[in-house]
Parts: C-alpha cells; structure tokens; sequence
C-alpha cells in the first residue's frame, strides 16, 4: 500500500509562510503514525517529538502520534495531511510554543498539586484542539475546564472557590465549543465533564429563538431532480438522511464539522457568529453553490443572522441556505412549495 503524504513544512528564522512537501511511501512495518514520521526523516530531516506523548492533526483531526496506522488509513484513506497541534505557534515544523498552555494552568494552580500539574498536561490535545483559539487566543482551554471539574468532584470545599475564579475569566467557559469532531477517537465523557462546569456557571440554556417551522422530510419520494453538477455542502449531517442523499448525483463538499454553540448563543452569541462565517466561508470558497441544514436552530443561525455573521467576518457572504425538506421539495419537482418557502430566506437560492 502506499501513502501520499503532505507535510508540513515550516522555520520561523528562515521561512515567511509555512509550506508542504510532498511524500510517497509504499509501506513496510509502519504500525503507528509516529513510525510514519520516522521513515520519512531518514529521507528528509525535519523536526518533530519523537515521544508516546506526541500529538499531531491529521486532515483536520487532533490525534496522538502512537495512534494506529490501520485506523489513520480506515478513516482518512491514503491521502494524509500531517500538521502541527498550532500553525500559528509553531516556530520549528511540528515544534510550536506552549506557553500558552502552560500559562492557563496559573488560574487554578493555588488549588492544585503535583498530580493535578501532571493531570493537567495530560490535557493538552483539548486544549488545542479547541476551535475557539483560532476566534479568541486568549480563551483560558477546555484543558483548564476538565481540570477545574475534576478539582470540584475530588475536593468538594473547593467547588465556589473554584467556580468563582471560572465566573470571573473574560474568555471562560462560555467559549467554549464541542471537542467530539475535532478530535479523532473521542471520549464523550470529556465533553460531559466540561458541560457540567458550564451548568455550574449558568452558562447553558436550550436554544428558544422563533425560527421557521419546516415540514418533516419523506425519505421515500419519486426523484425528479437529482442536481447532477451542483455542489452542494452539508452542514451538520443527520445519518438518517443518507439514504436519502444517496440518490442524488451532485458534488458533495465535505468541510470540517464545527460546532455553533447554541447553547451559549444567549450569552455568546459573537462566537456563534464567528464559528458561522468559519463554515460559510469555507463552502463558499470551496465553490458551494448552497449549503444545507437539517435542523430549524441552525437554519436561524445561518439565514436569520447572516448580517452579524457577514460583520463579524468583514466580508460578504452570498451562500444561500437550504433546509433539508426544501431539497426534498426541489428533488420532488414541487417547486411552488419551494418558491413560497424561499421567499422566508435573506439570499434567495434562484434556482428553481
């Protein structure tokens, strides 16, 4: 079998921008990714932590270097794209500096000890692999969060301290958005963990704005339109629709799955609007031709904010939005229900 890997390349005393170099490896006993990184330094000298420790992204996904090779190909086929935990804080190829991260451990660091330190560098792919950073780098981390949390299940007395000092942060837990499809075989418990310091915060509430009300999708329908040469970008994908959009012969673009963070619009609602322009701008540049919603909460983001979401974002954004059952309308051919659902849209997708 053989890979073609891009990686990534990049000396802050040499280079102005980072760059890719191109590799083709036929494999031999490679079991990891580490093993991966390995065979292609003995080609071509690069820098990178040779440790069990080590954490890299691989096509958008944190993962740690003794990660599987078997499941790396299972799940991302034979084209990698290996980069740094931080682009922008790398100074030596996969080298970056951590200050940052070592820095947030300060705020709870009067309640710690030398296990809760260890516990805490433990957390250092969450705390990256956060896509909050790239809005506000000033965000304390989802690795100070799971600290906090378990400080107050292990040392109850401490838990108002604690949860004062959170309340008081600029950037705290209201910034923070979903780990699950940012970090690749993902335990559901630390998001649990970080949920319930947000609740302890009132930072949460179910998402309430007056949104349209969409008719229910029938799976089963006489296809009409199957959108042959559209390209069409799916935002947070329902499974039970894939047998559905299987019968359709369009261009799907597949983009990262970032979270919105609904649950905190209430209360943060310039980070829903920049994590918005992050996906619409990318399924526009891609050369999306609409992007497609199947949830009423996400289809207000999108539609009924595009204004907040074009400021925040210093840049137009002319992608109409879809909602799932309007698709079943254009590909059953039921084109007046379609036009008189439209008409409730800011960018009307004129393409019926």
């Amino acid at each position: 079998m053989k890979l073609e890997i891009s990686l990534f390349r990049f000396d802050k005393d040499s280079d102005y921008l980072p760059y890719y170099t191109k590799h083709f490896l036929t494999l031999k006993d490679e079991k990891n990714l580490l093993d991966i990184l390995k065979r292609i330094h003995e080609n071509e000298e690069f820098s990178f932590l040779d440790s069990k420790d080590s954490i890299f992204v691989v096509n958008k996904k944190f993962l740690f270097g003794l990660t599987a090779l078997e499941d790396i190909i299972k799940i991302f086929g034979k084209d990698l794209i290996i980069e740094p935990i931080s682009i922008k804080r790398a100074y030596k190829d996969f080298l970056i500096n951590e200050d940052d991260f070592y820095s947030k451990f300060e705020i709870l660091e009067r309640f710690c000890s030398s296990e809760d330190n260890t516990f805490y560098n433990n957390q250092k792919i969450y705390y990256y692999a956060s896509n909050t950073l790239s809005y506000k780098e000033k965000y304390i981390g989802d690795a100070l969060l799971l600290l906090a949390s378990k400080l107050i299940d292990e040392n109850s007395d401490k838990r108002s301290d604690i949860l004062k000092i959170l309340k008081e942060q600029k950037y705290g837990a209201s910034f923070h958005t979903n780990l699950k499809n940012r970090v690749l075989n993902f335990d559901t418990n630390i998001e649990d963990n970080i949920k319930s310091i947000q609740e302890e915060l009132n930072f949460l509430k179910d998402f309430n704005e007056k949104t349209i009300k969409f008719e229910d999708i029938q799976i089963d329908f006489n296809l009409k339109n199957s959108f042959k040469n559209f390209n069409i970008t799916l935002y947070n994908k329902d499974s039970k629709f894939d047998t559905f959009l299987e019968k359709f012969e369009a261009n799907f673009i597949n983009l990262e799955n970032l979270d919105l963070a609904i649950k905190s619009f209430f209360i943060n609602p310039k980070l829903t609007y920049f994590v918005a322009s992050q996906i619409l701008l990318s399924a526009f540049d891609e050369g999306a031709d609409f992007l497609v919603v199947f949830n009423n909460d996400d289809f207000f983001i999108f539609n009924n904010k595009l204004k907040e979401i074009e400021r925040i974002s210093n840049r137009e954004i002319p992608l109409p939005i879809i909602h799932i059952s309007e698709l079943q309308m254009l590909a059953s051919g039921d084109f007046d229900k379609a036009k008189k659902s439209f008409k409730n849209h800011k960018i009307n997708p004129r393409i019926i």
